[in-house]
């Protein structure tokens, strides 16, 4: 039997219920999927750290430690966003242990240092990254591989919208540490805004959740509180959406991603991360151009394959 892969979890759970889900399908793959810590980053790290807390100990895993990480980018202040969905309405109980004395970033360091092939999956912006990376710049030999939930690399549209550059929010809301990151040499793979806002939760997926365990009628609480954030945010934006479209499947189709590729067609391309007046770019480069690094690119998706499979897991929590 292969042994499980062993998963650093890197979050801002507490923006978008996207991240929850992330977190439900990841539970659900314990036997492939060894979570050994959960990081936040972002605006009040420390509510999200809650809210980390709060799912993991409504499906029965408060053995995974939880630790803050940074509230605010390392140049740019002021661009993260929290709108305090991500622990509202679950059951109170017994929450996992936040961690106090040793940062997000350090934990990540510690992880890379104690752990052989430790996949880190980096589901919010780069600043925890980043920060690790300061502290210990061998991290990208130590670590095995950085996946990633951003870039915008071809196309990537909402509906009718041809969504301009810096609508990946992960890695433009800190364009400084993503440069960082994307630079620095890690093994990395993106699961790219081109695929995950082709990708979403229907009514009908929700109505499953709602009658499955736990955790997942958890998560559909959560759903039907962000629903209506989305449908605001993306049409403001000038995008349309689906009529039913619940919540778009951005970070849960990164972790599955990890257990189950056969809804996503991924290519090794040469990504350089630049900056274009601030605003942060993954721009695909020639082959044989000898500019960026390669990168493995999720370039294609089957949308409702991909649904089906995150639903399916979910269930299962």
């Amino acid at each position: 039997m292969t042994a499980p892969l062993s998963v650093l979890l890197d979050t801002d759970i507490g923006s978008d219920v996207d991240d929850a889900l992330a977190l439900g399908v990841l539970l659900a793959e314990a036997e492939a999927l060894d979570l050994i810590a959960v990081t936040t980053v972002a605006k009040i790290a420390r509510r999200r750290a809650a809210a980390a807390a709060r799912l993991l100990g409504v499906a029965g895993r408060t053995d995974v430690e939880v630790f803050v990480g940074e509230d605010e980018a390392v140049l740019r202040k002021g661009r993260f966003v929290w709108r305090e969905i991500e622990d509202a309405g679950l059951p109170k109980g017994a929450d996992a242990p936040i961690m106090e004395g040793e940062s997000g970033p350090e934990r990540i360091v510690r992880a890379a240092n104690e752990v052989p092939d430790l996949e880190l999956v980096a589901i919010g912006p780069m600043t925890n990254v980043a920060r690790a990376l300061a502290l210990d710049p061998e991290l990208p030999k130590k670590v095995g591989r950085l996946t990633i939930m951003g870039g915008h690399v071809r196309e990537v549209r909402c509906g009718e919208l041809l969504c301009k550059p810096g609508i990946d929010y992960n890695l433009c809301s800190d364009p400084d540490a993503s440069m960082a990151v994307l630079g620095a040499g890690f093994r990395t793979r993106l699961v790219t805004a081109d695929v995950t806002l082709q990708t979403w939760l229907t009514e009908a997926d929700l109505a499953r959740l709602e009658a499955a365990g736990p955790l997942a009628r958890g998560i559909a609480q959560l759903v039907r509180i962000w629903t209506p954030w989305q449908q605001k945010i993306f049409t403001g934006l000038g995008g349309t959406l689906a009529p039913d479209n619940v919540a778009f499947l951005h970070d849960p189709l990164t972790i599955l991603s990890l257990v189950d590729q056969s809804a996503l067609q991924f290519e090794t391309l040469r990504i350089l991360p630049t900056l274009e007046r601030g605003v942060f770019r993954s721009l695909e480069m020639p082959a044989d151009s000898g500019l960026g690094a390669e990168m493995e690119v999720a370039t294609g998706v089957d949308p409702r394959a991909a649904a089906a499979a995150i639903v399916e897991r979910l269930e299962r929590v």
